[in-house]
């Protein structure tokens, strides 16, 4: 900041000090808002974007966006006076206060960020505090949605006249949120070629992202979706997860018919589907979930229904999944795997069983390997093979021999005497199992009475046998039903 500005900020704040509920001139405000909210930003980064940041090179920007937001705190604190006062504020002066604090506030509010601290994240806190309250709204987010407003308009026991009142009262032209305006302003920075460049930005807008649900992201969309588009893109996987939280909250958050509008979740969908190759489980951990919601909004296209499809997007997350599971070494991916199969079969329902022989040699390869003495990994698969069983029951009795060879196999190793898996997990396993009998049993009764034939004759160690009898019980007693 220049001296002459920071002359006329001491001059201004000065004044108002002693001017107590006087009069504020808004060009003058204007002005020093605009200098003070410029000085407060993070500034932009020298360095090549192929390099990432850390805390060394943020030194001293937190000291001295935490003195100039002190500044912003004792403007609004001036202006809520001179309102006190009876004085009415322009709209392009609220409007411009409120985008400004708002876009700097924001890039503060987290300690833990690199350019940030503890007493900067406090009065950035304390700003967003006092924009809420010089606006007479209950929180930031109703602030810049302006559901305050429609609520107020919805409340059953309030006439028109009760709700016009109460804006009177309120001395303000908070007609409608600010939302936009503050997205406008921060896609200045927040551009492909220019984020990278802007640390601060990025958070910015995740933050206000998850300010908004349902009721008021659609408007948005236009400002919303590119960010998350190219910050998932990006190298790095901090970045990644960044942009697949933010997909992930549009898609979740939007409608259906609003996201298939203009393909925009086919742009997602297309989008993810290189990131399904990736090798780290933090991406990965994001990715599935996300390219699930996104499966799940093409999926509900009207256009598809009565139709017969050669694939389905679904299919398309299944082949990859089972393709990158087929000879996993990596223990990590492998329990990521295991887990995230359930979800794919339980998205899928019963066209799952399209895919019925590639699924049972998944099932058979992660229940034979040893994964650990909590078994994770055999627990997610019984759980995968319980969900194929519920969604595929009319076509299940084409493969009750094969499920029950795997049952039987693992029942033999995990009770074993010499087995080191924990009691908790052998209980685990077996409850699972004894659940996906009795599901067996309901689909395919006569099927499952003949491949558990003299099951309990079995020549294998006691508490094998043990379990094999319990098995030969729920399959007699179904016989019975």
């Amino acid at each position: 900041m220049e001296l002459a500005d920071t002359e006329k900020i001491i001059t201004l704040l000065e004044r108002l000090k002693t001017g107590g509920t006087g009069h504020i001139s808004e060009d003058e405000l204007t002005s020093i808002l605009s200098t003070t909210v410029k000085s407060c930003h993070v500034p932009c980064r020298e360095a090549p974007e192929d390099v990432p940041y850390d805390a060394a090179e943020f030194e001293g920007v937190a000291r001295e966006a935490e003195m100039h937001l002190c500044v912003l705190l004792q403007l609004l604190d001036s202006m809520k006076k001179a309102k006190e006062g009876g004085q009415r504020l322009s709209p392009q002066l609220l409007r411009s206060v409120i985008v400004g604090c708002v876009s700097v506030a924001c890039e503060y509010r987290d300690s833990s960020w690199e350019w940030s601290s503890e007493p900067a994240a406090k009065t950035s806190i304390d700003i967003l505090g006092k924009l809420c309250d010089f606006c007479e709204c209950d929180s930031l987010q109703a602030l810049l949605t302006g559901r305050q407003l429609a609520e107020e308009s919805k409340d059953e026991n309030a006439s028109d006249d009760d709700i016009d009142a109460k804006r009177k009262e309120r001395n303000t032209t908070i007609t409608r949120g600010y939302m936009k305006f503050v997205l406008e302003k921060l896609t200045q920075t927040l551009k492909k070629t220019t984020w990278k460049s802007y640390p601060a930005v990025k958070m910015v807008y995740l933050y206000l992202l998850k300010l908004l649900d349902h009721r008021s992201i659609g408007e948005h969309i236009p400002y919303l979706l590119p960010p998350a588009l190219f910050i998932t893109d990006d190298w790095e996987r901090s970045n990644k997860a960044l942009g697949l939280s933010a997909l992930r909250h549009i898609l979740t958050n939007t409608p259906s018919s609003e996201l298939r509008f203009y393909g925009r979740a086919a742009v997602i969908f297309d989008a993810l589907k290189p990131l399904l190759y990736a090798r780290e489980v933090e991406v990965l951990e994001e990715v599935y979930p996300t390219i699930l919601e996104a499966a799940r909004v093409l999926e509900a296209d009207p256009s598809h229904a009565g139709k017969l499809r050669s694939e389905t997007h679904y299919e398309v997350l299944l082949e990859q999944l089972l393709r990158e599971m087929y000879g996993e070494q990596k223990l990590a991916l492998r329990s990521l795997y295991s887990r995230t199969l359930t979800e794919v079969i339980v998205a899928m329902g019963i066209v799952a069983v399209r895919w019925s022989q590639d699924l049972m040699e998944i099932f058979k390869d992660y229940l034979a390997i040893y994964d650990g003495r909590d078994a994770k990994d055999r627990i997610n698969i019984l759980k995968g093979i319980k969900t194929y069983v519920q969604q595929c029951w009319p076509q299940v009795h084409m493969n009750v021999a094969d499920i029950m060879k795997m049952l039987v196999c693992l029942a033999y190793d995990v009770t074993d005497q010499d087995s080191d898996l924990e009691p908790e997990a052998v209980n685990i396993i077996t409850q699972e199992t004894e659940c996906i009998v009795r599901l067996l049993c309901d689909a395919a009764p006569q099927t499952m009475l003949k491949a558990c034939h003299g099951i309990a004759t079995v020549p294998v160690h006691a508490d094998c046998r043990s379990f094999l009898e319990r098995i030969s019980v729920i399959v007699e007693s179904a016989e019975t039903k």
